[in-house]
């Protein structure tokens, strides 16, 4: 088994490498001869035991909000899904022992298929793709596809498929992501940066014929008209009420809403100021017709509920408003887990920035208010709070419309990948490599045991 490479920093220079496509793919091809696919596929047994994997999630946790750790624990809980959405640091840190391409890329580090949703371009167009990047990183690109695979086994058992059903959509999965590897490789550079995926697109791919897509069809229409309503006015709408001073504050909902103290305030206050230097001009330009109104801590998400995540009320001087999340840019789990504590925190320092970069790179089109800031001694990033952003809701759909939606993931996540420079590198590996889809389906079903003793494991220790 080769050794494996290092690739837990974030250090751009890594995918920096000054060659022509065909040299990589030539280098990627050579790739094959030192870890072949076969290698790739093989499955090598976890060595580890329940104890140790509820010691590397306490550890995760402990960096947390205490009060917000049974709330946590509760949604983890909910499934096998829940629980390995939640554990990020597990995966990674098995994927570790397993063989490993050595292909680096920016990889999202957590391309399970809820983390895939709607979101609004600059021009408010409603697009589809990867939507959360707290674990991106440089990394192989196997990493991101195995997740995917593995989410997509975890949540369509959940949804009662049956082993056949659900091995010929994981067979799908990777053999869609070969064919868009392959299809995208023959794309110009400036193709491939300007590529977006609207909905429409997505309806496109549907055959409004076939009465097998129908209900995903149905599902798209729906939240084409839902999105359109799905912003900071709404919110207010929801989430505010007047105070005794007549203006606008948040509803505490504690412990999962709660507004914070006079000190944390000023704190985030600071922050924001910081955040204002560092997004686009046009934007903070923008953000002068506003004042902040009110804050409040506020919780979302599976894997990162516990961690510290704030909105802010911003009130314009026309009386509209804007709502932004500030969110705990953490440093990489996987680093939380294995380095010295304050290693982990100097890797850490810049995470706000290493996810604004990530995400810029990997979505084809990203939230203009999008930026990051310190504070507190911690890195955070900035951005519209639910901003025309909806999701398609796994455990609802049938299985047809389960296997395109797993497909459209897969071929996103190749085009996310093939921004990197050293994407042609993949390519090369691939070719002819058609054996990896069916190895994948092995592998993906080997590890879903796993997280299913990791998931019993963590609920006898909770309970």
């Amino acid at each position: 088994m080769s050794e494996p490479t290092k690739l837990d920093i974030f250090d751009l220079k890594k995918i920096k490498i000054n060659r022509t496509a065909k040299e990589l793919e030539d280098a990627g091809k050579q790739q094959q001869t030192k870890v072949t696919s076969d290698e790739l596929a093989e499955f090598i047994p976890v060595k580890r035991d329940a104890v140790k994997a509820v010691k590397a999630i306490k550890a995760t946790e402990s960096k947390m909000i205490q009060e917000l750790l049974p709330l946590r624990h509760e949604r983890m809980l909910a499934s096998k899904f829940a629980f390995f959405r939640g554990t990020a640091e597990l995966m990674e840190r098995d994927l570790k022992h397993q063989y490993q391409s050595n292909i680096p890329l920016i990889i999202c580090g957590d391309a399970h298929v809820n983390n895939y949703g709607f979101y609004a371009s600059p021009e408010r167009q409603l697009l589809f793709g990867l939507n959360d990047f707290d674990e991106a990183r440089i990394g192989n690109w196997e990493s991101d596809l195995k997740r995917l695979l593995v989410s997509a086994k975890l949540a369509g058992d959940e949804n009662g498929f049956s082993t056949e059903q659900l091995n010929n959509v994981l067979h799908l999965i990777t053999k869609n992501y070969r064919h868009s590897i392959k299809r995208i490789n023959k794309l110009g550079l400036f193709d491939r940066l300007y590529s977006s995926y609207e909905i429409h697109d997505m309806m496109a791919t549907i055959d409004t014929t076939d009465n097998s897509t129908s209900q995903m069809n149905e599902i798209l229409k729906k939240i084409t008209k839902k999105s359109a309503r799905s912003n900071s006015e709404q919110i207010v709408q929801k989430m505010t009420e007047r105070g005794q001073n007549g203006q606008l504050r948040f509803i505490d909902n504690a412990p999962r809403a709660k507004h914070v103290s006079a000190k944390r305030y000023a704190e985030i206050v600071k922050g924001f100021s910081t955040y204002r230097e560092n997004v686009r001009q046009d934007i903070r330009i923008f953000l002068a017709n506003f004042t902040i109104t009110d804050i409040i801590r506020y919780s979302v998400g599976v894997g990162s509920f516990g961690t510290r995540c704030y909105l802010v009320l911003l009130t314009g001087i026309d009386g509209s408003h804007l709502v932004l999340q500030i969110k705990e840019a953490v440093p990489l789990r996987y680093n939380l887990l294995n380095l010295p504590v304050d290693e982990a925190i100097k890797n850490g320092s810049m995470a706000g920035r290493r996810i604004v970069t990530a995400q810029r790179t990997l979505q084809s089109s990203s939230d203009p208010f999008l930026a990051s800031t310190r504070f507190a001694g911690r890195s955070y990033y900035v951005r519209q709070f639910r901003d025309m952003k909806e999701s398609i809701k796994m455990d609802k759909l049938d299985y047809e419309s389960f296997s395109l939606y797993c497909q459209i993931c897969s071929s996103l996540l190749a085009m996310a990948h093939y921004q990197s420079p050293t994407a042609p590198m993949v390519r090369g590996y691939l070719k002819g490599q058609k054996k990896l889809d069916d190895g994948l389906v092995e592998w993906t079903n080997n590890y879903a045991k796993q997280v299913a003793k990791d998931y019993e494991a963590f609920k006898a220790a909770v309970n």
